[in-house]
């Protein structure tokens, strides 16, 4: 093997930062990425948000890398010899330094449950242990809000404490990508915005792109996300496939269906979240797009419940009746 005299380093800074470089550069390539380039930007972006927070942490203490920082070993911190935190516990690290002891500054708002790291998270392992299949924009637009917590993050919470001109020329290559692919998905979210006006409270997320663009009024036999193209199927299809599960295997194994839905009569009414109330949870039918206040304990569907009470309205009118 020729030797051409470099030598193999990466600190934990240059590297998180090498590959979020990676990672951008690849997703907002011009005319897009081709499927192998994809594939690597999601594992490369993984990779950099855990270098990144264990960066920070060791910034701090090296032994805040350790799963168990009490056994902490500095020669066997060197060979690597150990077994470290995970980005979730990373995360939860910087938020107690931060608020419980004081001890960093921490002006990003980090979460170790943020719904844009879970969803990177889980394409990340079905690509490494499942396969997969989706559309280049889904990828796109999913990794666009952890580029932009990482990006702040380093910018805010890591780089005045670095000084390091080497990460601040990596973060000038991050800024000048993350501007293309934050402009790419601008326009196709601008491009949809009529179809989705009026329809807020009955358009849900895309479990592909992240994006809430799946409209679901009208009782569509074929939802599709209008952001990515992802198809869906029929209601009652769809609302299985939002929770990753199998209808038939479910309900043998003991499971439970979904609520039905008075309205339209789909055994499709699920809890999340839509466009219009974000924030909070809604009861929404995937077979028409009713909003329903709750799911009746007495009749098990979803209905406009009565204040003070676990009923629906029809069920508590036929227990009045009946006294």
């Amino acid at each position: 093997m020729r030797d051409n005299g470099k030598d193999f380093h990466f600190p934990p800074l240059n590297n998180g930062l090498d590959f979020l470089v990676s990672a951008v550069t690849s997703l907002a390539s011009e005319g897009g990425p081709a499927p192998r380039q994809l594939k690597y930007a999601i594992l490369h972006l993984q990779s950099a948000a855990e270098t990144l927070f264990k960066a920070r942490l060791e910034m701090h203490s090296p032994a805040l890398v350790w799963f168990d920082p009490k056994i902490y070993d500095a020669a066997k911190h060197q060979s690597g010899d150990f077994k470290s935190c995970g980005m979730t516990h990373a995360i939860k690290r910087l938020n107690r330094l931060a608020e419980d002891e004081g001890v960093i500054t921490l002006r990003t708002v980090l979460n170790a449950d943020d719904e844009a790291l879970k969803r990177l998270g889980n394409l990340r392992n079905r690509i490494m242990h499942f396969g997969w299949k989706d559309t280049t924009v889904a990828v796109q637009a999913l990794a666009l809000p952890v580029l932009v917590l990482l990006f702040d993050f380093v910018h805010q919470d890591v780089l005045p404490y670095a000084a390091d001109w080497e990460a601040e020329r990596q973060m000038d290559e991050v800024r000048g990508q993350l501007k293309h692919l934050t402009d790419f998905v601008a326009q196709r979210q601008n491009a949809i915005s009529d179809q989705l006006a009026s329809h807020e409270h009955s358009t849900v997320a895309c479990r592909s792109c992240g994006q809430y663009a799946v409209v679901l009024d009208g009782g569509a036999s074929d939802l599709k996300c209008l952001f990515c193209g992802k198809a869906y199927g029929t209601g009652e299809e769809a609302v299985w496939g939002y929770i990753g599960e199998d209808r038939h295997i479910t309900i043998k194994d003991g499971g439970n269906d979904f609520a039905k839905c008075p309205a339209c009569g789909a055994s499709a009414v699920a809890v999340l979240r839509t466009l219009g109330f974000p924030t909070g949870d809604s009861y929404i039918c995937f077979g028409c797009g009713t909003d329903w206040e709750g799911i009746c304990d007495w009749c098990g569907s979803g209905g406009y419940i009565v204040v003070d009470t676990d009923m629906c309205d029809d069920c508590y009118e036929i227990r009045l009746d009946n006294f």
